[in-house]
């Protein structure tokens, strides 16, 4: 009986020693999943494709102070392309200017004549619209040809916040309508529309977005969507920006689209009231406010990691200026800038407009009401 007894409790023993044993492992498992799974949800960028074509070269001085005041965000771009935190001091903008991006570009010799970080990852907002339009009227044979607006093109941009041109599902707008839309209004709608009618999917589109930056030889420009909502992938920098404005302006479509105060949207059985697209670049500003500027056109971006962004095209003796803007502290001090860099740095006159940089002049809440 003793040695029955012994033997049972040696099985005991055994048994509860298997149990400890599998309950260590199961705890070792589940520490090193999590463990892995915490480091591997550390943030991470879409690196863009590989790139052909020449580099734009740089001569200009690093910035030390640049990677201080950026994202975090920037900052991962900045890990994967040290060189691009090679900066302009040519802008005072510490005592001058409240921005985060700039340049002034000789639009007739690709020139820089002034800059800011120009050359320095930053968020393009809706100035990515640019390249839209320039890969849309690259591929589009019929203007007149009209395209149906569908919930998918309206609801999810409005659930995003994405400004909106105003069409709504089952409006037939022609391609012409949309551009206008897309360009004046900056409107996500008439955007999808255009990208869906130019390559059947919004992603589709955005490879030929991607494929005309490369054939640009534009090797610090990454597009994730045809909108410019936000997006770790999706970035550019000053310079690329006004170079993409300027080849826009070499075509006489772009460029009169470009330069629309307002287009007007006939009225159709879907919209008997048809639409009225003002641009919001010229909300803003006549064009003329400066002696010696002409403030031509532009385009305008907003979102929260961008800041406010703006770059416009201006005829200064004889000569043609790009200004690209970005992270600006907002609307109404990017077009002060706007106009005051056109008239220091272009046109060799004085400042026209200051304001107080500790002083807002729009409220955040304004922003959020209009963020184009």
């Amino acid at each position: 009986m003793k040695n029955k007894s012994r033997k049972k409790k040696q099985a005991r023993n055994l048994l509860m020693a298997l149990l400890f044993l599998l309950i260590m492992i199961f705890i070792c498992g589940v520490t090193i999943y999590f463990y892995v799974k915490g480091n591997s949800a550390e943030k991470v960028i879409d690196e863009p494709p590989t790139r052909t074509g020449l580099p734009i070269q740089s001569t200009i001085q690093k910035n030390p102070e640049y990677i201080e005041t950026t994202t975090e965000e920037e900052k991962i771009i900045i890990d994967i392309y040290p060189e691009w935190t090679e900066n302009s001091k040519k802008l005072d903008v510490e005592e001058e200017y409240a921005l985060g991006y700039a340049v002034l570009m000789n639009a007739d010799t690709n020139e820089i004549v002034a800059g800011y970080n120009e050359s320095s990852p930053m968020f393009p907002a809706s100035l990515t619209k640019i390249m839209a339009l320039i890969v849309a009227v690259e591929n589009i044979q019929n203007m007149s040809d009209r395209i149906t607006i569908t919930a998918d093109m309206v609801y999810p941009m409005a659930e995003q916040d994405a400004v909106l041109a105003g069409f709504q599902p089952e409006d037939t707008p022609t391609v012409e309508d949309a551009l206008y839309g897309m360009v004046l209004c900056s409107g996500a709608d008439a955007t999808l529309a255009i990208a869906e009618y130019v390559s059947g999917s919004e992603a589709e589109f955005v490879k030929l977005m991607n494929k005309k930056a490369e054939e640009m030889g534009l090797k610090r420009t990454h597009f994730t969507n045809a909108v410019g909502l936000h997006n770790k992938g999706h970035y550019s920098t000053a310079e690329d920006m006004a170079l993409i404005l300027n080849y826009a302006l070499q075509d006489k479509t772009c460029r009169k689209i470009i330069s629309t105060y307002e287009y007007i949207v006939p009225p159709t059985e879907q919209n008997p009231e048809g639409y009225n697209f003002e641009s919001t670049f010229f909300s803003r500003m006549y064009g003329d406010e400066v002696p010696d500027v002409s403030v031509m056109g532009g385009k305008t971006g907003f979102t929260d990691e961008a800041g406010n962004c703006i770059e416009s095209y201006a005829e200064i003796n004889g000569q043609t200026y790009i200004l690209v803007l970005c992270k600006c502290r907002d609307r109404w001090t990017a077009v002060y800038d706007t106009l005051n860099i056109y008239s220091v740095y272009g046109a060799g006159g004085e400042k026209y407009y200051t304001y107080e940089k500790e002083e807002e002049t729009t409220t955040e809440s304004e922003d959020e009401m209009f963020p184009f």
